[in-house]
């Protein structure tokens, strides 16, 4: 790219002046000298502020504007259907947790500025908008709460099965059935997916297992799931727990006069016979659907929608490219949150994350252009990061930028599916369709073949990573049994290499602080470095949503 020199913009000198008596006030410059940080914020143990960040004029303003906007689309959410919505917080444990929103995403994008800040706000929105226009339709038509207008014309989907393919159904309107009570609930509230577990051990399932699939087992034994639709679709993905989850799932949805059909992908889905067989059940798959519903599948309504999951794909491969270099306004727990929002729930079809895309493909160009570095310059390592939920409701990739100037570049949630499908041909989307669905959330990364798990190292090359901070699920079967390759590896190809060892949605087992440790631990002995924010290194969020 051309380097251009950038304009100046008068109002920066106008903020500059406005800002210097104020700066005391701001975490990072109180960390730059000595006389505090991030965490003063913070009441002890908890997650919750006793002030918001001062980040200067201009960026506070733009925080609020976004969090504004964040407020208006769960008001709106309420105003639709007030009623179904106050039922659904009366009725389920889950719903209740969703009030923590806000600190949520506040946390998400702490010491934030400039134009990170803004990306980071679009695509909080855009987490927001997304999230609340679920819940709204899901509990509007929830037959537990008396139903709605869409209740019999809605089809559930396992959450790991990728939506695109229920496009093709332009009458209906697929939503996944997990999502809400476990898959993202988890990330805003530390302490929801504990209880379903404990239900779920009650009742005899070992300790031992998956806490995702424990924790969706505990949805089901304490009934806590929407109801919604004639069909039920499962899946195998991505393990062989799930696949014990979705019998457990499958007497419960009965019982409500729900039919269930599984949608089995091929385990081994690298190899050309996996690519036939996953089509076939895709067709498979299709055909349940057509008879339960009476419906035939429309290829034009879905060329439609997979127009815009393409176009989706290929801005966020031209992100990568960015991403690769210093200049990247986009990265962190912003750039896999959002795109985890983005594909396994949105999925193409819904056009306002098309424009949210371009509006940040053109911030990341821009900046690019200019050789803008994010976080002041401050960034020491780049790592690829190789995890899913818990480091999310950790926070955690914000924390090792803020704390240790580690930039999570790219986290392996963000490269789930993105070939293109064909728009043209359904003989050969189908093809690319079943190649699509292969790759959903964490198919591609434990399971499948030591190949997906080894991926890792290509991964960070691409992005230019000198650090691999890599998933330690203790529950997870399949990652326990490659630890000592993938250090034999990190250690061979010169990779800064750490497991961060969690229980994935159990953070009592291994704590927000045990997984900081294990950064913290890293960087002082192995690196002999020093944080840039000492108040985050060591603290208790015990009681931290």
């Amino acid at each position: 790219m051309m380097s251009k020199k950038k304009k100046k913009n008068p109002m920066d000198a106008i903020f500059a002046v406005l800002d210097k008596p104020l700066q005391r006030f701001d975490p990072i410059w109180k960390a730059e000298h000595g006389k505090g940080g991030e965490r003063d914020r913070y009441y002890d143990k908890t997650g919750i502020e006793k002030w918001r960040e001062w980040r200067g004029w201009h960026d506070t303003l733009v925080d609020y504007k976004h969090w504004l906007k964040n407020l208006g689309y769960m008001g709106l959410m309420v105003a639709k259907d007030p009623v179904h919505v106050l039922k659904g917080i009366w009725e389920y444990r889950w719903m209740g947790s969703f009030l923590g929103s806000f600190a949520f995403v506040d946390r998400l994008f702490e010491g934030y500025r400039g134009p990170e800040l803004e990306v980071a706000g679009l695509h909080g929105n855009a987490i927001v908008y997304g999230l609340t226009q679920t819940i709204g339709t899901v509990l509007r038509n929830d037959k537990r709460l008396g139903g709605g207008p869409m209740s019999e014309n809605m089809i559930g989907l396992d959450e790991t099965i990728p939506p695109l393919f229920t496009a093709g159904f332009p009458t209906l309107q697929a939503e996944p059935m997990q999502t809400l009570p476990e898959f993202v609930i988890c990330d805003v509230d530390q302490f929801i997916e504990p209880y379903y577990i404990d239900v779920a051990e009650s009742y005899g399932l070992p300790a031992d297992v998956c806490s995702r699939c424990s924790a969706e087992t505990g949805v089901t034994i304490d009934d806590a799931f929407p109801i919604f639709g004639k069909l039920e679709i499962s899946t195998n993905q991505p393990c062989n727990a799930s696949e014990a989850t979705s019998m457990f799932q499958r007497r419960r949805f009965h019982t409500y006069g729900m039919e269930t059909y599984p949608f089995v992908m091929a385990m081994q889905h690298n190899e050309e016979e996996g690519h036939e067989y996953t089509e076939a059940e895709l067709k498979q798959a299709i055909a349940k659907i057509e008879e339960v519903y009476g419906v035939k599948y429309d290829w034009d309504a879905f060329f439609e929608k997979a127009k815009l999951m393409n176009e989706q794909n290929e801005i966020e491969m031209e992100k990568w490219d960015i991403m690769a270099t210093p200049y990247s306004v986009l990265g962190g727990i912003n750039e896999s949150l959002y795109k985890l929002v983005e594909w396994a729930l949105i999925n193409g079809r819904d056009p306002f994350y098309n424009k949210v895309d371009r509006k940040v493909i053109k911030m990341m160009r821009k900046y690019c252009d200019e050789k803008y570095e994010p976080f002041k310059g401050k960034t020491r390592h780049r790592a690829f990061l190789w995890g899913p939920s818990a480091v999310y409701y950790t926070d955690f990739p914000t924390w090792t930028q803020n704390c240790w100037g580690i930039n999570i570049v790219l986290n392996m949630d963000s490269t789930m599916g993105h070939n293109i499908i064909n728009t043209e041909d359904p003989d050969i989307a189908i093809k690319d369709l079943a190649k699509f669905e292969e790759k959903g959330v964490m198919r591609h990364h434990a399971v499948g073949g030591w190949d997906n798990v080894n991926a890792v190292w290509d991964w960070a090359k691409r992005m230019n990573c000198d650090m691999v901070i890599c998933n330690d699920n203790i529950a997870c079967k399949g990652m326990n049994g490659v630890h000592s390759m993938l250090e034999e590896q990190a250690a061979k190809l010169g990779f800064k290499f750490v497991f961060l060892p969690h229980d994935l949605e159990d953070s009592r087992t291994i704590s927000r602080r045990d997984m900081r440790n294990a950064i913290n631990d890293y960087m002082t002995v192995v690196m002999n470095e020093k944080p840039l924010d000492p108040t985050l290194v060591d603290f208790d969020d015990s009681e931290a949503w």
